[in-house]
């Protein structure tokens, strides 16, 4: 069944308590549902575990701490604090990585890029990088560049994670980079650094090169961060979340916390996502926010058709999981939107057609099985049809 065919889901006060905890900031209607709800937890064990599975856990705690909550346990408490402490520890790591990156990395080889999410993202809109969950980095290099910046990562031991099997030399980087739209290496202190060629799918919404000349300087203790204008970032935002059915609390965080920095406009949000042809999807993800400011935001009666259609979703996944959410990702209008009214019928066409010229593209396990000289590897098209075939053959067992 669709997520807009679905009735709501019923919402128990744990979910309730962390929609409303998830915020920068707590008003005092929204402290008083917040004490009425915390009275009816009676397993807080389990609201830390959801707190911290959903990423919000520094968000809850702070708030819970400014509100003074009746009632909560004094070794509940401490345990939150813990594992608050945890998740800062591990956001300065991250942090520290990334600054490691650019200082060691991109700047001395000049190679424009930006930071989007992660730490970038708390740095700027959180004021403190503890308060949201981090799990990796995520940095936007153009194709021309990323061959010469995997180089120097790798010869500086940083691993290659993704995709599987990558090799350092030259020709098989080249390889995986015309190959692989996102690559992945750890770097020496085991973080995570995704290394992305354009934030959309194939780059007919977002052009790589015109977010790296527009990209801003953020200045961050003692260096600075290129990232992207706010505006412009708050769009990639509500795209980007949308996409994944806003299966994570700390998404709806992020754009509390971007609507309340000094810089943000609402004119420019729209005359952004009018020129990426996403006006929808943000006046959708608007009226969901504002919605879920409310104690129960599947009553209010001012949520469009497209903004319910976002809480369902959440809800929806929030309460069911990750295979819930992968099960709702298969019904996706194409692979970079949720719904079809994103969308239109010429761009599903074309996602459509890109779907099975796709099935043809050798990947990077096909150099990595039959490594290839660069002017040979024009064969890989021509056999990867048969290659494949091969492949689910061998896993599958021969049918009888």
């Amino acid at each position: 069944m669709s997520v807009e065919s679905c009735d709501f889901p019923s919402v128990d006060p744990i979910l309730q308590l962390l929609l409303l905890l998830s915020r920068l900031e707590i008003s005092e209607d929204q402290q008083g549902k917040v004490q009425e709800l915390c009275a009816q937890i009676d397993d807080w064990p389990e609201f830390i575990r959801q707190a911290q599975q959903r990423f919000v856990l520094p968000l809850v705690y702070r708030n819970l701490r400014r509100i003074s909550v009746q009632g909560f346990p004094a070794d509940c408490i401490s345990k939150l604090r813990q594992e608050c402490l945890s998740t800062v520890q591990r956001n300065l790591r991250i942090a520290a990585a990334q600054k490691k990156l650019r200082c060691e990395l991109l700047v001395p080889l000049n190679i424009p890029h930006l930071f989007f999410k992660g730490p970038a993202l708390a740095a700027r809109y959180y004021g403190q990088p503890g308060l949201r969950s981090c799990r990796d980095i995520d940095l936007l290099v153009s194709q021309q560049h990323l061959v010469s910046l995997l180089e120097a990562m790798l010869q500086r031991d940083y691993r290659p994670y993704k995709p599987v099997g990558m090799r350092s030399d030259h020709v098989s980087l080249t390889f995986a980079v015309h190959s692989q739209p996102v690559i992945t290496v750890i770097s020496p202190e085991g973080i995570a650094i995704e290394l992305h060629q354009c934030i959309d799918h194939n780059g007919k919404i977002y052009n790589t090169s015109d977010l790296l000349e527009t990209a801003e300087s953020f200045s961050w203790e003692v260096s600075s961060l290129s990232v992207m204008p706010t505006a412009e970032l708050f769009v990639y935002l509500c795209f980007h979340h949308t996409r994944h059915r806003w299966s994570h609390l700390h998404w709806l965080a992020d754009l509390d916390a971007t609507q309340r920095h000094p810089e943000f406009d609402l004119l420019e949000v729209r005359a952004c996502a009018a020129r990426h042809n996403l006006s929808e999807t943000v006046e959708a993800c608007l009226e969901f926010y504002h919605a879920c400011s409310m104690p129960e935001p599947w009553r209010n009666e001012e949520l469009g058709k497209h903004g319910t259609a976002l809480l369902e979703a959440c809800l929806l996944n929030l309460q069911g999981g990750r295979d819930v959410e992968l099960a709702l990702r298969k019904d996706n209008a194409t692979p970079d939107f949720a719904f079809a009214w994103q969308t239109t019928t010429g761009h599903r066409l074309a996602c459509w057609v890109r779907s099975w010229t796709v099935l043809w593209r050798p990947s990077y396990s096909d150099y990595r099985s039959w490594p290839l000289p660069s002017g040979w590897q024009w064969l890989y098209w021509v056999t990867r049809p048969f290659r494949g075939l091969i492949k689910r053959l061998s896993y599958n067992g021969v049918p009888r």
